[in-house]
């Protein structure tokens, strides 16, 4: 019984070891690029002045 135990826990993490390699993998990529939607946003945003923006006490007061 104990050694079935072993056996889908060493299962288990060796699956898990596979998915952890996969994300690293992925996070590491160098070509990784932002769509073109985010670009835009990210260029109009850097155009408003920062007075537009409210603050973060008054964004808790609208959600908190």
């Amino acid at each position: 019984m104990e050694n079935l135990a072993l056996d889908n826990i060493n299962k288990n993490l060796v699956l898990l070891r596979r998915e952890v390699e996969t994300i690293k993998e992925i996070l590491e990529e160098d070509n990784l690029e932002l769509a073109d939607d985010v670009k835009r946003e990210i260029e109009e945003s850097r155009k408003r002045s920062i007075s537009e923006f409210i603050s973060q006490k008054e964004m808790e007061k609208k959600f908190l």
